[in-house]
């Protein structure tokens, strides 16, 4: 019987075919998935939306891409941003001015769906593949992911964050693949500052080869982001104030409510009960994570650990360097609860909380753990599956996606060319937030 060859073996005469069919295939299956999971990511997103640029992805990314100027290592906010810089240039330089919208949503769609078809064959090495089908479909199906995050370039970090979390858990098997994903960490961390947070992770395994290579892409890449930072500074606003026990009232409201009901439902649920359901919420996960942890190896308690505290440490992070008002929950009032504001700092949290279930549920036990039956815990774990795939299912379509009244871009050109046509320069063309793009005439003709 033949094994896959580990890095640094050679291929010998009597499998090559067999191996590079099978890793063909392997390739060709995930591909399959990632566009699948692309697509769901595109459907998620209504039609307005899809055509509508969303904050710096026009203003900053699409505007220095018009500008013909080589912006990829170019700061924004303090950091870099790489691979949304790199998809504004790919829109410029391929597709007419009025497919600039679409063209980003598509695109980062895909490269949502890549990331989950990635994390779905990662996370499948600390877990049963089904669990990790679950996993990697968080990637596009978290319930609060399309109301800010999917479809657009510049919360794409979001995503590669998530998918960088798993990578750093990896050992691959090959060194090609080991070099493709230390690609791929170099050009997410220099997307994301925040990948700072996962170097703790480096040390995983470190004395493997494989993982050595992955950690060097990463290292490269928070390397660029710190020199950024120390080099670019960062504009900070007094935006407000946000008291210490919104943090936790926050996370709880904005990373697991939105597992388990409607979006339009939290408001009224936190007028009429504050704390107690959030509380009631985190019980229960807690719950779960005890019941499910007993008897795992000290593998997935170190996961399910590293899952946890990234997630909170993300949610304080980002409201930390963003203090508005609309985040200090702990001081609002019933009405101001009632019109609670979702941030798209609970959608990175969310995705964590439910990888430490999904491998708490679906981990291999420890080799000393008793061979008692274990009927109540599969009872628990089929009914955790069954609530997941339902979360997924009505939560697909969001209520609110903050682009679903527009203004949508492509009637916007129609327009512009009229005034091209009268003799202007250059058109601007509106988007989110009351942001706008200068679009040269000569674009237009």
């Amino acid at each position: 019987m033949t094994t896959t060859p580990t890095i640094g073996a050679r291929t010998t005469p009597s499998m090559p075919v067999e191996h590079k069919r099978v890793r063909r295939h392997r390739a060709m299956l995930t591909l399959a998935l990632g566009v699948g999971f692309g697509a769901l990511a595109w459907l998620r997103l209504p039609p307005i939306a899809r055509d509508t640029l969303w904050a710096e992805d026009g203003r900053n990314f699409l505007q220095s891409a018009l500008g013909a100027t080589f912006d990829l290592f170019t700061p924004y906010g303090g950091y870099l941003h790489l691979i949304p810089r790199l998809i504004a240039h790919t829109a410029v330089a391929t597709v007419p001015v009025e497919g600039y919208a679409l063209f980003m949503s598509a695109a980062t769609s895909l490269v949502a769906g890549l990331c989950a078809a990635l994390v779905w064959v990662m996370a499948r090495q600390h877990m049963r593949p089904v669990w990790a089908l679950l996993v990697g479909a968080s990637t596009v199906l978290a319930p609060l992911a399309a109301r800010e995050v999917l479809g657009n370039a510049a919360n794409l970090h979001t995503i590669l964050m998530w998918t960088l979390f798993w990578a750093l858990l990896y050992t691959p098997a090959r060194r090609s693949t080991a070099i493709m994903l230390a690609l791929f960490t170099a050009c997410a961390a220099l997307t994301e500052v925040q990948a700072l947070f996962l170097a703790p992770l480096a040390i995983w395994r470190f004395r493997d080869r494989g993982r050595r290579i992955i950690v060097a892409g990463f290292g490269a890449g928070v390397a660029g982001q710190l020199a950024c930072a120390l080099l670019a500074s960062r504009k900070q606003t007094g935006f407000g104030h946000v008291d210490a026990a919104s943090y936790p009232y926050g996370f709880a409201i904005n990373a697991i409510m939105p597992l388990a009901m409607d979006t339009r439902s939290i408001g009224p649920v936190l007028a009429a009960t504050g704390p107690l359901v959030p509380l009631l919420l985190v019980a229960i996960i807690a719950a779960l994570l005890i019941c499910l942890l007993r008897g795992r190896t000290r593998r997935t308690h170190l996961i399910v650990a590293a899952a946890l505290t990234l997630g909170v440490l993300v949610f304080v992070a980002g409201v930390h360097t963003t203090p508005l008002d609309l985040y200090d929950y702990a001081h609002h009032s019933p009405d101001e609860l009632r019109k609670v504001w979702l941030a798209r700092y609970g959608v990175l949290p969310s995705q964590l909380i439910l990888a430490a279930l999904c491998v708490a549920a679906g981990s291999a036990d420890r080799p000393d753990a008793t061979s008692r039956p274990h009927a109540f815990r599969t009872t628990v774990t089929t009914a955790l599956a069954a609530a997941i795939l339902v979360t997924f299912a009505l939560h697909f379509t969001p209520t609110d996606t903050r682009r679903s009244h527009g203004p949508a871009w492509q009637p916007q050109v129609g327009a512009a060319r009229k005034e091209c046509a009268k003799g202007a320069e250059e058109v601007v063309l509106h988007q989110t937030l009351g942001w706008t793009v200068k679009i040269p005439c000569e674009r237009l003709h």
